[in-house]
């Protein structure tokens, strides 16, 4: 039953009610005169009775909405439709700093689930159900999305929803309805040792077709890429500010999260980077605007002429095969390509002995289970252990 609490340092009445999953819930009434804030949470807990009893509509629950929202703040709540309250959502977003990664990729589901909605996008918020939801998901399964894509989809309409259960929007958030699809994501390889060499020679050998400074720009690309573990987008976009030489360590900020990164530079790097020095031959003060990779900023990453692309013609003149295949969705998916560097950093640093905690330091991986499916184990010391073992000398019978 219904019942009020009052914070010593607070002047409102805080009403403590059963919710619609049968926990108890405290939520300020915003109200300092205690039968009105008695009565908002009588309200307040038969509203959430109802709504697990499954008897209110869309149009009743905001009915009741609305007059409580007026008892305790003297306003109406203002719908507003599916696609104004994204839009709203993603500039909020911007607005307060979000990665520029992480918003293109808001931008896109949310332009992605408007057009599934069609003309239902024009609805008040309210009309949103969880089998407008699933309808999206199933969509983009059948059109061929990964499920760790479509998992991200899902993912980024629920933390927009669950904004608008908390504004009082909507009662509850429709994604939390739905079953996601098993996460099964394409297995990326890792370069070894002796490729890296085989590459950085195979750089070498476009003496003849291009300029010095372009088989200079590669090479200083590929060893951030197997030194720092950055991500190509971050690697090119390097530029020598970025570098602290009197700590040893490059300093920058994921363009995907928005993350600051510190790796310790790495001695092959360090010297590399030298040479760099030199053969930029001006000012200090001019040089920290310059980029590490020279001409290579300029290019996009993507396109047939882009870097993802010129690296896997680089690897292929290095005799080694990029394993194109069919990938979890529609898109064909290359085991070994720029990003497997990343991937090798990782996992040179797990056998190497260092901890998960520090490695998801150095690559900027927010959760263990990321920072996992980056670590490929070197069966090597397993595989030799196991023919350690004394063996049996059976003999036929």
């Amino acid at each position: 039953m219904a019942s009020l609490t009052k914070h010593p340092q607070s002047r409102f009445f805080t009403a403590c009610y059963t919710n619609r999953e049968g926990k108890q819930v405290k939520r300020s009434t915003k109200e300092t005169d205690k039968d009105k804030a008695m009565q908002i949470a009588i309200e307040w807990e038969a509203l959430e009775q109802k709504s697990r009893q499954g008897i209110l509509t869309a149009v009743q629950i905001h009915k009741v909405l609305n007059e409580l929202s007026e008892k305790a703040t003297g306003d109406t709540i203002q719908l507003p439709s599916v696609e104004k309250y994204l839009n709203d959502w993603l500039n909020g977003k911007e607005t307060r700093g979000a990665a520029a990664g992480t918003i293109e990729r808001y931008r896109n589901t949310v332009r992605l689930f408007l057009l599934s909605l069609a003309d239902k996008a024009k609805m008040p918020i309210n009309g949103l159900t969880p089998a407008h939801i699933q309808n999206f998901l199933d969509n983009r399964l059948r059109d061929g999305a990964a499920p760790k894509t479509a998992i991200v989809d899902i993912k980024t309409l629920g933390t927009a929803f669950n904004r608008a259960e908390a504004l009082m929007l909507i009662l509850k958030n429709p994604v939390k309805a739905i079953e996601l699809p098993k996460n099964v994501s394409s297995e990326r390889e890792i370069f070894t040792h002796e490729q890296v060499i085989q590459i950085l020679k195979a750089v070498g050998t476009f003496k003849k077709e291009k300029s010095e400074s372009f088989i200079y720009d590669w090479k200083t690309l590929i060893l951030l890429g197997y030194f720092t573990g950055a991500r190509l987008s971050d690697c090119v976009n390097l530029k020598f500010s970025n570098v602290d030489y009197k700590k040893g360590i490059i300093v920058y900020l994921q363009q995907k999260t928005g993350k600051e990164v510190r790796v310790p530079i790495h001695i092959d790097l360090f010297s590399h980077l030298n040479d760099l020095i030199n053969l930029n031959d001006c000012e200090s003060s001019e040089l920290a605007d310059r980029h590490l990779c020279g001409e290579l900023a300029e290019r996009g990453t993507g396109g047939k002429h882009g870097l993802s692309e010129t690296f896997l013609r680089i690897i292929k003149r290095a005799g080694i095969e990029s394993k194109n295949i069919q990938g979890k969705g529609k898109r064909k998916f290359n085991c070994l390509s720029f990003h497997s560097l990343r991937h090798s950093f990782n996992t040179n640093l797990f056998n190497n002995g260092i901890s998960q905690e520090v490695r998801m330091k150095l690559t900027g991986h927010s959760s263990v289970a990321m920072n996992t499916r980056y670590t490929h184990q070197d069966l090597t010391p397993v595989q030799k252990a196991v023919e350690g073992l004394r063996s049996l000398s059976l003999e036929e019978n």
